[in-house]
């Protein structure tokens, strides 16, 4: 691809070198990966969505790049006028004897259907990249990986606060406490008192959605998984995949390959693992789907009879959430919003400080 037909490029590169947003290649990336996966070409709605979704951190930058795509939209009808102009032109050019009217009555049609072109068509229009009469030189981009809702360090923070460390094994450590008693109360010290290391008991288990809508967010959900394994300091972390709900089968590669049993996976962590979820569960889109509700309630109950604790988040912000999918599930799994707070919230369920009851989640 030539860099004059990136998509979206015009507004990318005035995001960056004039209103100043930290964006690199792979915040570009995101957009054009989820552009061939079908998403946010539906309508121009949904593709200023999803660039608001990836490329900007608070509502003013949403509000900024809602205008740019404002002024691609109003260049976008110019043109499709202008074109309807030269039609209306070439239609009064004398015309045949023999078909005095058949050629005019053709090219009136092509104009009207060219203003008439359903958004989709103007979508995929839109996101090619149009020359303008100046020439810019190619960009130089940063490779950015902090650009998220929470960053690494503070999901590696959040981690190590999931930590349940207890006492187990062999007598190995001093017990300064017990010992200063003891010699106190006997007068002599015989023998020092011993207790077990502390050990690290959290097992966690990480169920990642995959593909689908959550193609924008596969980059953040990688970062939640290294975070985990290199930086959480748990004992164990296991990491599986789906698409959209579980029903019989995870997999045990992004790629949604490696299958294996759900029951044999609840069968392996054991009761002691908490389970956390990340999944848009169907907000990015803004749709409902019962089926999901129903299979998903399913998959919660089952989760249920075999692990203690389950929560659940969402890269959405919790105010999509409302009137899809999300919001009936939300109301009996403890979902929160993928930031630092929610993190955090999520942490503490995964604890057993919050149950499902409580509105902390909400």
């Amino acid at each position: 691809m030539n860099y004059d037909e990136l998509p979206l490029i015009d507004i990318f590169n005035s995001l960056r070198q004039r209103h100043g947003l930290p964006l690199g290649v792979d915040e570009y990336l995101v957009v054009v990966r989820s552009l061939q996966a079908g998403l946010g070409v539906g309508s121009r709605l949904e593709l200023e969505q999803l660039c608001c979704l990836v490329w900007a951190t608070s509502e003013a930058e949403c509000q900024l790049i809602r205008r740019l795509f404002e002024q691609m939209w109003a260049r976008l009808q110019t043109n499709l006028g202008e074109g309807s102009d030269r039609a209306s032109q070439a239609s009064v050019s004398p015309s045949p004897p023999s078909q005095p009217d058949q050629p005019n009555q053709e090219l009136e049609e092509s104009a009207s259907k060219t203003l008439d072109m359903d958004e989709p068509v103007q979508v995929v229009q839109a996101v090619r990249r149009h020359k303008s009469d100046k020439e810019f030189k190619r960009p130089r981009y940063m490779l950015l990986t902090e650009y998220f809702p929470v960053t690494k360090r503070q999901m590696k923070q959040s981690w190590r606060y999931l930590r349940r460390p207890i006492r187990e094994g062999i007598p190995v450590e001093l017990d300064i406490e017990a010992t200063v008693e003891t010699m106190g109360r006997q007068g002599i010290l015989l023998t020092p008192v011993l207790i077990p290391r502390r050990i690290n008991r959290t097992d966690l288990v990480l169920m990642i959605d995959q593909e689908g809508s959550m193609v924008p967010f596969h980059r953040l959900s990688r970062q939640l998984v290294e975070t985990a394994q290199r930086g959480g300091r748990l004992r164990q972390t296991r990491v599986f995949y789906f698409h959209d709900y579980v029903d019989e089968y995870l997999y045990r590669h992004p790629a949604l390959v490696n299958a294996q049993l759900m029951d044999e996976v609840l069968a392996e962590v054991g009761e002691r693992a908490v389970v956390l979820i990340v999944s848009d569960a169907g907000a990015a889109r803004g749709n409902f789907d019962a089926e999901r509700v129903k299979q998903t309630q399913d998959w919660m109950e089952r989760l249920k009879q075999s692990v203690r604790y389950t929560a659940w988040l969402n890269p959405m912000p919790n105010e999509s959430w409302l009137y899809t999918t999300a919001a009936e599930i939300a109301r009996f799994v403890p979902m929160f919003e993928m930031s630092r707070q929610g993190m955090n919230a999520a942490i503490s369920v995964l604890r057993g400080r919050y149950g499902v009851g409580d509105k902390m989640y909400r």
